[in-house]
């Protein structure tokens, strides 16, 4: 795989997405590299526990704006809105439980794939946030629904609303996260959570997970399709190719 790397040791999967030049930005790519991956494993035997984190810097920026501004139709938003949605709810809905090991920048649908994770552990230097409406686009519906569940509707709000950036002590805090560590000691620490969690019988974690995620499960049924319309949409405007183009000059 290009835009993944992932091993398995002792029952503990490490997947890393694999773009750090890039920040670990999304394309269709890595999206369905990682897709697939996750339908492999989801019936691996051998896997206990899986860990997703990023190389470098970044766990994920979230969508590469190159790949947004080359969405030239409605239809190909569409179909890249509902594969960013798709992916997500893969990880949400995994069999085995999942740990998000948010090693840096972690940003929109970057940070919305970690809270589609079952726990998931920040370090203590990494920020975290979701700028999109800044540049006038949308989060995913998935994702929008996995923040709504971990911290509620006005603290939602707030963040897609205002999009603010977040430091570690107040992601904390606000429930957004489960664990901070030092970088030095991130990756010991999730894998002493992993050993933990293997403590238990397979089956049961799963049907536990099935049972937490029961009601959000249901609200992303009814919102994904029409959260993907509006995506595709907005991709289209002036307004936001404007401001996606005048944000890639910056950067």
């Amino acid at each position: 795989m290009k835009y993944i790397n992932y091993q398995i040791q002792d029952g503990i999967g490490t997947l890393k997405f694999n773009r750090p030049e890039k920040y670990n930005a999304f394309n269709a790519e890595l999206l369905t590299e990682l897709s697939n991956l996750l339908h492999k494993e989801n019936t691996n035997p051998d896997l206990k526990v899986l860990i997703i984190t990023g190389e470098g810097k970044a766990f994920s920026s979230g969508v590469d704006l190159k790949a947004l501004l080359d969405l030239r139709t409605v239809e190909q938003a569409r179909t890249f809105a509902l594969l960013l949605e798709s992916t997500s709810e893969q990880i949400y809905n995994f069999s085995k439980p999942t740990i998000a090991l948010i090693n840096g920048l972690a940003l929109g649908g970057g940070f919305g794939y970690a809270t589609a994770a079952d726990i998931r552990v920040l370090s203590e230097t990494a920020k975290v946030g979701y700028p999109a409406v800044k540049l006038g686009a949308i989060l995913p519906a998935t994702c929008t629904m996995y923040l709504k569940a971990l911290i509620g509707d006005g603290r939602t709000k707030d963040l897609l609303l205002t999009g603010r950036m977040l430091e570690a002590k107040e992601a904390m805090a606000m429930g957004l996260v489960n664990y901070t560590a030092p970088a030095d000691a991130l990756q010991e620490t999730a894998f002493k959570l992993a050993r933990q969690i293997m403590e238990a019988p397979a089956l049961a974690l799963t049907y536990t997970k099935n049972t937490v995620n029961f009601t959000t499960k249901r609200e992303i049924e009814a919102a994904k399709l029409y959260a993907a319309d509006n995506f595709a949409f907005l991709s289209q405007t002036a307004e936001w190719q404007k401001r996606m183009r005048a944000f890639a000059d910056r950067k």
